[in-house]
Parts: C-alpha cells; sequence; structure tokens
C-alpha cells in the first residue's frame, strides 16, 4: 500500500512496477483527482515554468525512457532556448528543464506503468497498527478502513505552520492575508508583501510587478542563490554516503534544517538586484514581522522588528514547507517536529515493521536529497530489496515498456 500519489509516490510504484509480484500487490491511495496533482498544481499557483533540478532527475526507473531522450523526442515543440538547454544536457552540462517537459514525461510514466489502474482516491486520516495482526490499518475520511501487511507513506511536504502573528491575521483578516499556493488575485496599483525568502516569494514578487502591483519583499534573514534547492554535494549516492557519514543525529538535524532554508534560482539575481537598485521593490532583510494591524484606510498595518512599518493592501506568505507527519503512528517520536528515525537498510520507521517512509520523511538515512525529484529513485533502491526479501519474489525484471502512448498534461502550464 503507497499512501500518496504525488511525485514521490509515483515514482516508487514505477519502480514497483518491475517486479512482478509487488506490481501485483501494489495498490495507490492518493486524496487529488489525479496522481501528482498536487505537484503540478503547487507549480502552477506559484507560477514556475521550470525545474530547479537537472534532467537526471526524474521519476522513471533505469531501462524506461529517460527525460532527456523525452524531450529530444518532443524538440519541434520547445522553444529555441529550450532547445538549446537539451543539447546543454546531452553533454552532460547543467541544463535547464521546462516544467512542461516534467509534466509530460511524468504523465507518460504514470500511463505507461497503468499506475492508474491500482490507483484509488482515499484521504486518508490514520495509519495505526493493526492489533492482534501483522500489519496496519488505514482509516480514511470516506469511511472504510483498510488493511495492509505493508505501507509505504510517500505524503511529501506540506505549509510549514505559520508564525502566530500571521496565523491570528489570517483569521482577523482573511482576504488580506493568505499563503502562496491560495493564488490570490493580484491588482493594479496593490500594494503586496511577500514574505519568505525562497522561489515561491521570488516567483509571487514578478507577477506582482506583471499585475501592476507594488512589492515589499520581507525576509527574516538574507535570500540566498543557487541551482537547486539543496547543496548539489548530497546528491546520488556520494552524496548520501557523505550525509550518513555526519557523526551524530544532531548534525545530521543541522544539515536538514540548512538545506531547508528557503533559496532562489540564480536566474533571478540580477532581476530582482535591478528592480531593487530602481527602487521598484523595496526589500527588509533580516526582518520579522511583530503586529499585524487594520489601519483606518481598510490597509494592513505591519510593525516590523527594524522599527520601520508598512502599509499594505495584501500579505502573501511564502514561508516554505516542512515533512508532513500527519499520517505517523502517534508513538512515533520526530526530531525537531520534522524527521522520524528509520531503519537505514531498509526505510522502515524505527520500531514499526513493514512501515515504511520515502520522501521527506526518509531524509534523516538520505539526507537533503530525500525530498527531491530524485528521492522516488534513491527510495525506491532501498525499499524494494526489503520488499523482495519480505515477500521472497526475484529481483526486479530488466526490459523496458515500450508502445505508443499518448502524453496528456493535466494542468495547463504555460504557452509557448
Amino acid at each position: 500500500m503507497i499512501i500518496g500519489g504525488g511525485i514521490i509516490g509515483s515514482g516508487i510504484a514505477c519502480h514497483l512496477w518491475h517486479v512482478p509480484s509487488l506490481r501485483r500487490r501494489m495498490i495507490l491511495l492518493e486524496k487529488h483527482s489525479f496522481l501528482a496533482g498536487q505537484f503540478f498544481q503547487a507549480m502552477n499557483a506559484t507560477g514556475q515554468r521550470v525545474m530547479r533540478s537537472p534532467y537526471e532527475h526524474h521519476i522513471a526507473p533505469d531501462g524506461d525512457m529517460q527525460m532527456l531522450d523525452f524531450a529530444r523526442l518532443h524538440l519541434d515543440q520547445l522553444t529555441s532556448l529550450e532547445r538549446e538547454q537539451v543539447w546543454l544536457g546531452l553533454s552532460g552540462q547543467r541544463a535547464i528543464v521546462p516544467l512542461d517537459v516534467f509534466i509530460g514525461h511524468s504523465t507518460h510514466m504514470i500511463g505507461v506503468h497503468q499506475l492508474r489502474k491500482i490507483a484509488y482516491r482515499a484521504r486518508v486520516i490514520s495509519v495505526r497498527p493493526d492489533p492482534g495482526r501483522d500489519g496496519y490499518q488505514i482509516a480514511t475520511a470516506e469511511g472504510p478502513v483498510i488493511r495492509a501487511k505493508t505501507v509505504i507513506l510517500a505524503t511529501g511536504n506540506r505549509e510549514a505552520v505559520w508564525p502566530q502573528v500571521f496565523s491570528e491575521a489570517a483569521r482577523r483578516y482573511p482576504t488580506q492575508v493568505c499563503s502562496v499556493y491560495a493564488q490570490p488575485t493580484l491588482n493594479p496599483g496593490q500594494t503586496i508583501a511577500v514574505v519568505g525568502s525562497g522561489l515561491s516569494a521570488a516567483h509571487t514578487i514578478l507577477r506582482a510587478l506583471g499585475a501592476g502591483a507594488r512589492p515589499v519583499w520581507i525576509l527574516r534573514h538574507e535570500e540566498r542563490y543557487r541551482c537547486a534547492d539543496f547543496d548539489t554535494a548530497y546528491f546520488r549516492t556520494e552524496g548520501i554516503a557523505r550525509f550518513q557519514r555526519l557523526p551524530s543525529l544532531a548534525r545530521k538535524v543541522g544539515t536538514l534544517l540548512e538545506e531547508s532554508r528557503g533559496s532562489i534560482m540564480l536566474e533571478f539575481l540580477p532581476r530582482l538586484g535591478s528592480l531593487e537598485e530602481a527602487g521598484v521593490l523595496r526589500v527588509h532583510r533580516h526582518t520579522t514581522v511583530l503586529a499585524v494591524r487594520a489601519s483606518a484606510s481598510g490597509r494592513l498595518e505591519l510593525n516590523l522588528s527594524s522599527g520601520a512599518d508598512e502599509h499594505v493592501d495584501l500579505v502573501i506568505l511564502a514561508t516554505g514547507l516542512s515533512p508532513d507527519t500527519r499520517l505517523l503512528p502517534d508513538e512515533v517520536e520526530l526530531l525537531v517536529d520534522r524527521y522520524p528515525v528509520l531503519e537505514d537498510g531498509t526505510l522502515e520507521v524505527s520500531g514499526h515493521p513493514g512501515l515504511f517512509a520515502a520522501g521527506p520523511l526518509a531524509s534523516l538515512t538520505l539526507g537533503p536529497a530525500a525530498k527531491n525529484v530524485d528521492g522516488a529513485r534513491l527510495a525506491a533502491q532501498v525499499i524494494i530489496p526489503a520488499l523482495i526479501e519480505k515477500f521472497g519474489d526475484s529481483r526486479p525484471a530488466s526490459f523496458t515498456v515500450r508502445g505508443n502512448f499518448a502524453v496528456s498534461f493535466p494542468l495547463k502550464a504555460g504557452v509557448r
């Protein structure tokens, strides 16, 4: 039983498909109306049109069509700049992946592995050990309780808990304080406060300017720019080994927290810098919001830790993500309320045999790469051998899925 049909869950299912008896046992539960829907919707909400991860990071198992080959087959649908990026990727250099290509390739993999046939729409509300049995009870909001001997939690991230000042402000002024994922309407002439230091904040600033609004950027620290959303030293097998060699859990947790801080693609640096220099973008660094109150004009007054005040029409919170731990059994201990301790050799939750964690929940074992697109492959490489040993199955079949499968895009991700 795989809980979560996002990028990580769908990727693991694609890998499991290549082990015949695991394929026959596999069921996928997803709360959205289509697989990987939450990821696609989040990208749409923030306005992101390119991936931060390289062409090598995708959900296809080895031996299936790789994303770079998929892009080559669709060169006629790419812009000249995007085609240049494909050639860069083929030469082994860093290349920027269009979101459309990633969505198309992911949708193609979901189709050729026939994941929709084993996927059921359900909102899981709890996973608990099954009393007196070997396995787990999976309760759903729709009513049925499902029993499974083996569960893979691939629940991804959720929006980080807002600071109290914003949660209270959102309760008092619900139309003026919202999440970046709410896709608020931006109007010309508005002053919009964007809170956060990551890529979603940067996209929101540019979207506000495009709508004729005046953005104000509030950052708790300074912005940082880098290609990937975490240090590339933690990519690949050697990166996982580097992380696992850290001498203590405290060092591992510290590294994960540092790597989870917001960052922005390098391509944004010249544009945001020039906007600030021109006075079009006001930036408050090393600043927090101490209070939010309504002014007589109906706008919001933000009292900042720097002593300054800002009067704005709308506050958009892009304050980051954290692992979704809500489905872990209550007795599972979390470090810094984020990370469960796992058995490194299997990715089973410590003390809970048969309950596997993938994606951000596997960060204490796989490192910062666990949350990345490539985290599906990394988790599958550990979980599949454990399942084969558990069920006495053969090794994964080494063959390529072939056929003429239509590619469909579940969301419009930009017009070319």
